[in-house]
């Protein structure tokens, strides 16, 4: 009986591990991979945030919306420098980054305007109205880039 409990378990955890990660390889085992998933994971934390924001103007807080676009657009060239060189490669991201480098750097130049749009507008903002287009352009080219590069 034991020996069935194990084989089990060692199946169950072989079966998640080659989950983690669409090579069969764990993240766990690629630090370059899971940097760019905790920083995309933290730029959707800040992203929500300021989602809920826009699509509830009552929630609106000036303050911490700049902080949020700021993040993102404080963080933004730290985030490609994650899809370099081979040991990039794996996790959610699909391999037309690396054989598309010119596509994919296309998107990031049309993202990094955006957030940089969206941080300067925010600011100024004094009300959801008044980042609202420019929170539109930059969800619409982050969306963009992971309809084209990212596995879904």
């Amino acid at each position: 009986m034991f020996h069935k409990i194990t084989l089990a378990a060692a199946c169950f955890m072989t079966v998640i591990l080659a989950g983690c990660n669409s090579s069969g390889t764990a993240t766990a085992n690629n630090p370059q991979v899971e940097d760019r998933a905790k920083l995309m994971k933290d730029w959707r934390h800040a992203n929500e945030g300021m989602k809920a924001m826009i699509e509830d103007p009552s929630r609106f807080d000036a303050i911490t919306f700049k902080e949020r676009a700021d993040f993102i657009a404080d963080t933004n060239a730290t985030m490609w420098v994650h899809f370099e060189g081979e040991m990039a490669q794996g996790g959610h991201a699909k391999d037309e980054i690396w054989t598309d480098p010119e596509g994919f750097k296309t998107k990031i130049e049309a993202f990094t305007s955006s957030i940089n749009a969206l941080a300067l507008a925010a600011s100024e903002a004094a009300s959801a109205a008044d980042v609202e287009a420019s929170y539109g352009e930059m969800a619409s080219q982050c969306g963009s880039c992971h309809k084209a590069y990212k596995k879904k």
